[in-house]
């Protein structure tokens, strides 16, 4: 019994880490780069979360915004990736690779959105 409790805490507790992770990874978009351009080209997301610049070609690339220069990343190596944080919106953010900069597959926008306030609730005299 004892051997039993000293594998499940640690199971348990990593079963409860892997589902934050994947908590995690579902909120913040992921963009492929593969051969045939951006699997997302169109992102939305809240003031402050990030997004996720995933390189899955054979060939190097580099996100540039001229709008959003927190989109900037530097030169995507096969297999590696960029994450980085929106800052304040509501804004629209134009990206491209900058490698390939004719290449309509390999541009596209993330909407921030403004992060969602908590409601304010006012006591109203009775």
């Amino acid at each position: 019994m004892r051997i039993l409790s000293r594998i499940a805490l640690p199971l348990f507790a990593l079963a409860a880490s892997c589902a934050a992770l994947r908590t995690q990874i579902h909120d913040a978009p992921i963009a492929v780069l593969d051969g045939n351009g951006i699997t997302s080209p169109e992102m939305t997301v809240d003031s402050g979360s990030t997004v996720t610049f995933l390189n899955g070609d054979s060939r190097p690339h580099q996100i540039y915004s001229p709008e959003c220069s927190e989109l900037d990343s530097t030169l995507l190596r096969p297999g590696e990736s960029y994450r980085t944080a929106l800052l304040s919106g509501p804004k629209l953010c134009h990206f491209q690779d900058l490698l390939a900069p004719s290449a309509g597959a390999y541009s596209g926008t993330v909407d921030v959105r403004q992060a969602p306030r908590d409601e304010l609730s006012i006591d109203s005299p009775s």
